[in-house]
């Protein structure tokens, strides 16, 4: 809080200062220095900000990924069930979801697609209640995603969807978006 503070109180007595200096002096010169040094001190004081964030610590490996831990379900032969969850992709980066469900530890989890005239496969990560998530970059005409889950026991499984691709956003909207979340985290940081 009392850093919250004395940021906010320097960052009003630069304003005031800028403030005289750009509109009450004929001075080109002087304007340009004062213009340089309120972008030196808005940098130094985000790098500031940013060095005094803590670094998230790596998550443990999911249990799956540890052979010791492995769960092998006796008179397993049913292959894993599929469930895909995402009922809509746009170009460009998606998040894409599915439920895998299955008695033993699984062994493949992976998605299928094209990404710019080339077979891309990317890993499933689990995230909670068997959902496993993958950031996959999508592209019309791409249509097709498929999902192959394999276990312990051997037993594999293939499911795949077909998408219609909506388009990007074009960039006009992009950039008012980005502005607007900058502002908010402005906001959000300085406390107003």
């Amino acid at each position: 809080m009392e850093r919250q503070i004395i940021l906010y109180n320097a960052l009003y007595y630069i304003r005031e200062a800028v403030t005289f200096i750009l509109f009450y002096t004929n001075s080109l010169l002087l304007k340009e220095f004062a213009l340089a040094f309120l972008l030196l001190m808005i940098a130094v004081s985000v790098g500031r900000y940013a060095g005094a964030q803590s670094i998230p610590m790596v998550p443990p490996p999911f249990p799956e990924n540890s052979p010791q831990e492995e769960r092998i379900a006796p008179n397993d032969r049913a292959p894993p069930q599929i469930e895909i969850l995402t009922t809509e992709l746009h170009e460009g980066k998606n998040v894409f979801e599915v439920r895998i469900t299955d008695e033993s530890s699984l062994r493949t989890r992976e998605v299928k697609y094209v990404h710019d005239g080339q077979l891309r496969v990317d890993g499933l990560f689990r995230d909670q209640n068997n959902v496993f998530k993958a950031l996959i970059d999508i592209q019309a005409p791409s249509r097709v995603v498929m999902v192959t889950a394999g276990d312990a026991n051997g037993n594999i499984v293939s499911d795949f969807r077909e998408y219609e691709i909506a388009k990007s956003q074009d960039i006009f909207t992009q950039v008012i978006d980005r502005l607007s979340q900058t502002l908010n985290y402005v906001q959000n940081l300085l406390g107003w």
